[in-house]
């Protein structure tokens, strides 16, 4: 089981509304697992695998919003690429949360959706963590993650970060993507 993972507490709040996660990832087992995580122990928002879905979810005391996909991400021998696109200003509730799996914009299960212009504790000024739990040492990442990329303030969709290979048609990286961070 892993146990390395990248912290830091931000001195500034950025924006907390609209933020955008992408990573691409290649997992080593089943278990829940956490890409980035923010808050306390009472107050938790994480983007993880768990039950072999990708999620976001704020935990205080019960979920007050979980969006997970349905498709279920098993193969420990596959890439895969994540994208987490937040804007909670959108009037739409199916608009706040869109997570992307290999470019495509995935089905969703579970769907509690934030509240319009509900406020994260991503980009606010507690500590925030790669690759384990925001407050304590538990559901490290357990596998690789590469072109790890965090945009404060803007919600992109798959795009930026990939492309579909006109070949083999496979989603593939976009080494350069262009984003405003």
């Amino acid at each position: 089981m892993a146990s390395t993972s990248a912290s830091r507490t931000p001195s500034s709040a950025g924006n907390r509304r609209k933020f955008t996660l992408s990573v691409w990832c290649k997992k080593h087992s089943s278990s829940q697992m956490n890409f980035f995580g923010a808050g306390s122990v009472s107050d938790q928002n994480h983007i993880q695998f768990a039950d072999d879905r990708f999620r976001i979810r704020h935990y205080a005391g019960g979920h007050t919003l979980l969006v997970s996909t349905k498709a279920l991400l098993r193969d420990t021998t596959a890439w895969y690429h994540l994208v987490c696109s937040v804007d909670t200003t959108q009037g739409t509730a199916s608009n706040r949360v869109k997570l992307y799996i290999n470019g495509q914009l995935a089905d969703l299960e579970d769907t509690s959706y934030p509240s319009q212009n509900y406020d994260f504790d991503f980009n606010d000024t507690t500590l925030h963590t790669i690759g384990r739990r925001s407050f304590s040492s538990a559901y490290y990442f357990d596998g690789i993650m590469s072109h790890f990329h965090w945009i404060d303030g803007t919600a992109y969709d798959a795009s930026p970060f990939g492309s579909t290979d006109s070949t083999t048609g496979q989603w593939s990286i976009n080494i350069e993507p262009s984003v405003t961070y």
